[in-house]
């Protein structure tokens, strides 16, 4: 197997290190020496790799972009119906927001840093999550098992959603009771999607 290049590992490990700060004393305090000493790094490392402590954020979104569309793809694996892709992947995209270290941190301690690089202007998860939906809607549209909708805008539509969850409390519908979850992703989710059965004669 091939090893990642010394610059993109000593990289990786300054965003771990970060995560790590973010988690402990959150976004705000951390500040860019907190960051290198938890690397066991310099701190000319670090100003190497990133210009300053938006840089880190910026940079940590991205890789967590990555990680959540292996998320969606492991949720999506396994099903034989585009509706059931687009369950499993909803199912998985809310879990891996709500249960996320650092972007609960944010969340619920110091939004106004992360909520907006998120949501606004459509950050790189948004972004990444409304490709992957974009393009398990458009083949179950293709294929008539879906509605026929515009696969973009209905994607946005489920993004909205597992950000809902994500910023705010759930009323009704308990993402943390796995049954309650898929129950609700199959009927009002997947299901609102599903191509009506032809009329019969």
């Amino acid at each position: 197997m091939a090893q990642g290049s010394p610059r993109s590992d000593r990289r990786e490990d300054l965003l771990a290190a970060a995560a790590r700060r973010f988690v402990a004393v959150g976004i705000r305090k951390t500040t860019m020496e907190d960051i290198a000493r938890e690397a066991r790094a310099g701190k000319a490392t670090l100003y190497r790799h990133f210009g300053n402590k938006d840089a880190v954020i910026d940079a940590l979104l991205e890789r967590e972009s990555e990680r959540f569309v292996r998320a969606l793809e492991r949720g999506r694996r396994g099903h034989d119906s585009a509706a059931g892709e687009v369950e499993g992947a909803f199912l998985a995209g809310v879990r891996f927001f709500v249960e996320h270290p650092v972007l609960t941190k944010g969340r619920d301690e110091e939004p106004g840093i992360l909520l907006p690089r998120i949501t606004a202007g459509g950050g790189p998860l948004v972004q990444r999550g409304l490709e992957l939906f974009s393009g398990v809607i458009a083949a179950g549209v293709a294929s008539g098992e879906l509605r026929r909708v515009d696969p973009a805008a209905a994607a946005e539509v489920v993004v909205r959603l597992i950000l809902s969850y994500f910023s705010f409390p759930p009323m009704y519908v308990r993402v943390d009771d796995p049954a309650q979850a898929a129950a609700f992703a199959e009927a009002l989710v997947a299901g609102g999607l599903k191509a009506l059965p032809s009329p019969g004669p």
